[in-house]
């Protein structure tokens, strides 16, 4: 028992005060701090013996300094999500069996290139951070099929990001896009692409490239949806809404990807005969 607890204790009774005695495992009366302490030596405890970490929502600043007490060496989940981490904790970095990660709601401003050693990684959450932009070390997962860096500061893609060979959705909504690489269209696995709440005003070609199930670029400044987006077979769902649409028009869009493919269709083959007029239309007699 503690010291704290057993201070508590004594001056209870000094005052006459009823006791409740708690059960172990029983930490609604300690005080916060203790409570929290417990908390986390137990979620230690848990992660040791079942290989997934739980930290989310525990209020801290570093990675606990009582983990070095644990074999966690073989964990493969762990999530500290809610908390108040500005960097990437180097020690999760050393956790090379990780298969998914979540850092979501925290106050990260950066990563460290140590996130490289993560080789087994598939999911990262990286949502609600201050990121402004995505180092070298991210596009070194080559396992990485779940991407999620919704709500930062990014406002750019690197080409790089071609590498991410596995990956089948990018989440990349709520940030300052402003425009996107065409090595995206090198993604081949790519099903689930949102890019909701930026700043594009075009959409690259290459995207028509990909075999995706759902795109949403809503609340954008994009104008002009590429007449080769057509070509989306897989698409089930298309989000264009709170755009400055042209073309295809927005009401053509309000009403769904069947009409948006349907005047994409048409437009196509409108100028495909527009460019066969112009190619058979004479030019003129030869003067001799």
């Amino acid at each position: 028992m503690s010291h704290y607890i057993l201070t508590s204790l004594k001056s209870a009774l000094r005052r006459g005060r009823p006791v409740r005695l708690m059960a172990a495992g029983d930490g609604a009366q300690l005080p916060a701090t203790v409570a929290a302490s417990r908390s986390v030596e137990k979620a230690l405890e848990e992660a040791a013996a079942s290989g997934a970490l739980n930290l989310s929502n525990r209020k801290l600043k570093e990675f606990p300094r009582s983990a070095r007490n644990y074999d966690l060496s073989d964990i493969t989940h762990a999530d500290l999500s809610k908390n108040r981490l500005c960097e990437l904790p180097e020690e999760l970095c050393q956790f090379i069996s990780l298969e998914t990660l979540s850092l979501y709601h925290n106050g990260m401003r950066s990563l460290s290139s140590s996130l490289g050693n993560l080789q087994a990684l598939t999911y990262l959450n990286l949502s609600r951070n201050l990121l402004s932009s995505l180092p070298p070390s991210v596009f070194q997962l080559p396992l990485l099929r779940v991407l999620i860096v919704s709500n930062n500061k990014l406002s750019s893609l690197p080409a790089s990001v071609y590498s991410l060979t596995h990956l089948r959705q990018l989440d990349m909504s709520c940030n300052e896009m402003q425009c996107l690489p065409a090595e995206l269209g090198q993604l081949e696995c790519l099903r689930d692409l949102n890019l909701r709440r930026n700043q594009l005003t075009t959409l690259p070609e290459e995207i028509s490239e990909l075999p995706l199930v759902r795109l949403d670029v809503s609340c954008n400044r994009i104008s002009h949806v590429p007449l080769c987006y057509r070509h989306l077979r897989h698409l089930q769902s298309i989000s264009l809404d709170n755009n400055p649409l042209q073309m295809p028009p927005a009401q053509i869009c309000s009403k769904g990807k069947y009409h948006i493919f349907k005047y994409l269709n048409m437009e196509a083959c409108k100028r495909s005969q527009e460019e066969l007029e112009r190619h058979l239309r004479p030019t003129g007699f030869n003067s001799w």
